[in-house]
């Protein structure tokens, strides 16, 4: 296997959305929560951007509720990403390890915003376990 080089660093961190759903019946501190997770790439070819969007729902395991939800967006600015354009098209083919770089990278900063975020509320012990990124089905889209 041939080695690719992609020169990349974070160019911007954001939060596009939290909404916590307080629940109006008491809740044991003890419960457990799962949680659904999606992730796609934004790609903006002319800025040389690719945003990872993680959306995360937390579900209680025992009423299968969503009780909060989380939405970040990390920017990457890739410096050669014109080397992963399909010639005469806009189609970008980024290499499967760096994309599972970019969602592992995006998954532990939503965690930390997570914690930060939901800290001193009803959900402060709801933490996004560690995740192998590889298992993500990826859903890739240039900007506009």
């Amino acid at each position: 296997m041939e080695k690719v080089n992609v020169n990349f660093q974070i160019k911007g961190i954001e939060l596009l959305e939290i909404n916590l759903k307080h629940i109006q019946i008491p809740l044991n501190p003890e419960r457990v929560y799962n949680f659904s997770i999606t992730i796609e790439q934004r790609i903006n070819n002319e800025e040389k951007l690719v945003s990872v969007i993680t959306s995360i729902d937390v579900i209680h395991e025992q009423d299968q509720q969503c009780h909060a939800s989380i939405k970040t967006s990390v920017i990457f600015l890739i410096g050669n990403l014109q080397d992963f354009i399909t010639p005469n098209t806009s189609q970008v083919t980024l290499p499967d390890q760096f994309i599972v770089t970019l969602n592992s990278i995006s998954l532990s900063t939503t965690r930390g915003i997570m914690f930060s975020s939901f800290k001193g509320t009803f959900m402060h012990n709801a933490f996004l376990p560690i995740i192998n990124p590889v298992d993500f089905v990826t859903k890739k889209q240039n900007m506009e």
